[in-house]
Order: C-alpha cells, then sequence, then structure tokens
C-alpha cells in the first residue's frame, strides 16, 4: 500500500527563527518531522510514499534529491566532482513520488491532485506534523474489517489548559493537564485509510477539505469508521510542543518509532 503524506499547508514560526519554516521539515532530533512520520509506516514495511507539496516544497524536493549525501557518510577530494558515499543509510528501499499540489490547495484537493500516482486499491493519508506509537497493523484490520470508505484514527489529546470537575453541583478536583473527562467524541489523530471510492467524493479545486464537507458526506453516508489510539500522540503547532518532542529525543524516548 502507498502512503499518502500532505506537506502543503502553512509553516511554523519558532522561537529565535526569522522565518517560517515547512512543518515537515522542523528538525526533531537531527531529522525532519516528515521522517519521523515516514519512519513510522516503514516499520511497519509500508515505505512507498506519495508527498504531495506546497509552499516551500522545494525544501522537501532538496532533501531527499540530496538524501543519500545527508545521511550517509561521505568523501570528497575538494576541486573535484565525485562524491563517495561510505555507507548506507536504512531508507534505502524508500519509494518517494513528490507532487506539486499548489500552495492554496485544500487538503481534499491535494489528494485529488495525487490520484494518477494511486492504484485502484486502498492507502494511506496522513499529516507531515503529528507522530503516534499507533500500530498501523492493528489500523489497517481494523478497516478491513469495517467495509467503510475511509477509517480515521480518533485521539483524545490532553487539554492543555487544565479542567475543573464538578460532582453534585460542587467542584470535586482541578486537573492541571488533563484529558478532558466530558469528551464524548474523537479528535482527527491524522493517521487514515482511504479505498479509492474516496475519488468519488473530493476533487482537485482548492476549496476542497477533507476535514469539512468531505467527512460530513462520509458520515451521512455511514462510510467513516474510527480506531481509537489511546497511546502517544503529539502535534507540532508551536515551540512548546517542538520543544517537547526534541526532549524526549534527547531521552532516547521516541515513542513513535519504539516497537510495543
Amino acid at each position: 500500500m502507498k502512503v499518502v503524506i500532505l506537506c502543503g499547508g502553512d509553516g511554523i514560526r519558532l522561537k529565535n527563527s526569522l522565518e517560517f519554516i515547512p512543518k515537515a521539515m522542523v528538525k526533531i532530533g537531527h531529522r525532519p518531522l516528515l521522517w519521523h512520520v515516514m519512519k513510522i509506516y516503514a516499520k511497519y514495511g509500508f515505505n512507498d510514499f506519495i508527498l504531495a507539496l506546497g509552499k516551500d516544497g522545494d525544501k522537501i524536493r532538496n532533501y531527499f534529491l540530496n538524501y543519500d549525501r545527508f545521511a550517509n557518510d561521505i568523501s570528497i577530494t575538494l576541486g573535484a566532482v565525485d562524491v563517495k558515499i561510505n555507507s548506507q543509510h536504512q531508507e534505502d528501499k524508500w519509494k518517494i513520488t513528490m507532487v506539486d499540489t499548489g500552495e492554496y490547495a485544500g487538503t481534499g484537493a491535494r489528494l485529488a491532485r495525487c490520484k494518477k500516482y494511486l492504484d485502484q486499491e486502498k492507502f494511506f493519508l496522513t499529516y507531515s506534523d503529528c507522530l503516534a506509537n499507533i500500530q498501523i497493523d492493528k489500523l489497517l484490520n481494523q478497516h478491513n474489517k469495517s467495509n467503510k470508505v475511509t477509517t480515521v484514527s480518533g485521539i483524545n489529546p490532553p487539554y492543555r489548559y487544565g479542567e475543573f470537575v464538578k460532582t453534585n453541583g460542587e467542584v470535586s478536583s482541578w486537573n492541571e493537564i488533563s484529558h478532558l473527562s466530558s469528551r464524548k467524541g474523537w479528535v482527527n489523530g491524522g493517521f487514515m485509510i482511504f479505498e479509492n471510492t474516496i475519488f468519488e467524493y473530493v476533487n482537485s479545486l482548492n476549496e476542497c477539505v477533507l476535514e469539512k464537507e468531505i467527512f460530513t458526506s462520509l458520515v451521512k453516508n455511514k462510510q467513516i469508521d474510527i480506531y481509537e489510539h489511546e497511546g502517544f500522540w503529539q502535534g507540532v503547532d508551536n515551540d512548546r510542543e517542538y520543544n517537547f518532542l526534541n526532549e524526549l529525543c534527547e531521552k532516547n524516548s521516541e515513542y513513535w518509532l519504539i516497537d510495543k
């Protein structure tokens, strides 16, 4: 199965940075966030990737076009053209197709513009800015049993501002960082599977957004299932989340890459 990764969203400006950085290329440890997302799938044997590029997509192109030189030990002779690759990285089997899907396209439009690179089969789709220790094989097994057009991973992220809990009309506890006890639904965790029939719902117009009218239509037609993920999940939208993931790397606690 192929893995489509949406890489065309707005960038992020981190502390002490003078320009916006594509979220996909923000360094977590010594590798881009996008690389970590790809490693999650590669761990389960899925290494055929389609990257839906948008603004600053050239930075992603350049990274992978020069990946052998970035990831291996190399030897060069100054003044000469030849570069000798002295080692072989673990990603030598990855197949990567990079698609220019435009600067202003919605997520549905970006997917539609990748259609020509997808066979008549199901495929994974995810974002380039969130990490999780999600078990891809279990996500796939549930989808195969569901007979739905799509299966979306559902998460209950911590509520960053904390919560008061009331019991019998009185405040009974205060949780500084907590999953909302009153939450009945699930938030889209970003790790999704689609049948090829999703292309009956999406189109290539810039205004087509998966998370709006497309999901609404799928729910109405009873064609969406939720895989409940209660393990580690973290997106990157600000310095706090960026620093948190880098601190995990420093502690060798990359939960998203650790086998359970």
